[in-house]
């Protein structure tokens, strides 16, 4: 699980990405965001294993498997930069918004709001989503 994709981030543009990898591309991004300058939107109650579940509508056993991979995958990425702008060239944007709208989501269910600075910024600089694609909808009425 993942090998075409570390042999793809060693060389981007030697070969078409297949999107079937964007799920675990994705999760390994988010794995070095929540080892990294992010820590603070990937604390507990939220878990990125409990994000892919969500996500991707997973069992509890298959997002930690899922997890494993990424941490294989996010080991052998490029640096945090890198990693970000060449997934973000190579994912649709619906697909990188909807694992944002999905992390947002959670946050709201488990924060006060603290960590919206913090979203916003993840989902920009990394995921490459515009902010205003973060808003929720007005309820009317």
């Amino acid at each position: 699980m993942g090998r075409n994709l570390r042999f793809w981030l060693a060389a981007p543009t030697a070969a078409p990405f297949d999107p079937g990898d964007a799920p675990l591309a994705l999760g390994a991004l988010l794995l070095r965001a929540s080892r990294t300058d992010y820590a603070t939107v990937f604390m507990d109650p939220l878990t990125l294993d409990a994000l892919l579940a969500r996500r991707y509508d997973l069992t509890v056993q298959e997002a930690a498997e899922m997890l494993e991979a990424c941490a294989r995958i996010e080991a052998h990425a490029p640096e945090t930069e890198r990693f970000a702008a060449v997934l973000c060239t190579a994912i649709d944007y619906r697909e990188r918004l909807a694992i944002a709208l999905c992390l947002r989501d959670m946050l709201a269910t488990t924060s006060t709001g603290q960590s919206d600075p913090a979203l916003l910024a993840l989902s920009q600089t990394l995921l490459g989503v515009h902010p205003d694609d973060l808003v929720p909808p007005r309820r009317v009425g």
